[in-house]
């Protein structure tokens, strides 16, 4: 066997070993968001906590994407082809593509379709209606009546001032909205009744996610993420 068939059979052993051993670590997740700031941070939070335990060997990325709404032409369906492309260009394979969005500065049709279009292209879709603070709020209460997002805000800040949280003010954009929820709210009640609402919808026959709100499906992948915690 010559020196070129020794280099070449020792380089196929390392990268079946590498292989072998990328695919027994936890997989790979591409977290496209909605909103610039809070929805990320609360990802981060939860990469964070994650990399506290698996460290080299998981790569959560929260990719940052703030979508102008009035005056650019953009929507959540926008939001789904940029996640599409993001998933296209990595050289290793996500093992999971999210998009996280809210319902309330979209229309029903804009809403509807960009659920469906991620569908069909693979993606999961982690929605609420009408925003992110829903599923916030049901760390602490639970909720079967549509408010807006302003009313969440209200409700939020009322728990930040029982649990002396941030001056008693619920902000937008807090760096450590994810370890603030989980030291102070209740997160498998948020799960189960996150749960609940979606049942609860389908029984009345509310088969649209614009028609089911309140509603969250943001529950789905932090239940995912929670199994490496």
């Amino acid at each position: 066997m010559g020196t070129d068939d020794i280099f070449k059979k020792r380089k196929g052993k390392r990268k079946i070993r590498k292989e072998s051993h990328l695919e027994r670590k936890p997989y790979r997740y591409l977290i496209v968001c909605e909103g610039g700031k809070t929805e990320p941070n609360y990802f981060e939070g939860i990469k964070r906590k994650i990399e506290l335990k698996y460290k080299d060997y998981i790569n959560v990325i929260t990719r940052r994407l703030e979508i102008e709404i009035v005056g650019t032409g953009r929507n959540t369906e926008d939001l789904v082809k940029y996640a599409i492309k993001e998933r296209s260009l990595s050289e290793i394979p996500y093992g999971h593509t999210w998009v996280i969005f809210d319902k309330d500065s979209f229309s029903e049709k804009q809403f509807n379709n960009a659920i469906r279009e991620a569908i069909d292209n693979d993606i999961n879709v982690g929605w609420s209606n009408e925003s992110i603070e829903l599923w916030f709020l049901l760390h602490f209460e639970f909720l079967n009546t549509g408010i807006s997002r302003q009313q969440y805000i209200k409700k939020l800040s009322n728990y930040f001032t029982k649990f002396d949280i941030n001056k008693g003010k619920y902000e937008k954009n807090m760096d450590n909205i994810f370890e603030v929820l989980m030291a102070k709210g209740d997160v498998q009640s948020a799960i189960k009744w996150s749960e609940k609402l979606i049942e609860l919808h389908k029984c009345e026959n509310r088969l649209t996610e614009s028609a089911m709100n309140p509603g969250t499906t943001v529950y789905k992948l932090v239940s995912e993420l929670m199994e490496y915690f």
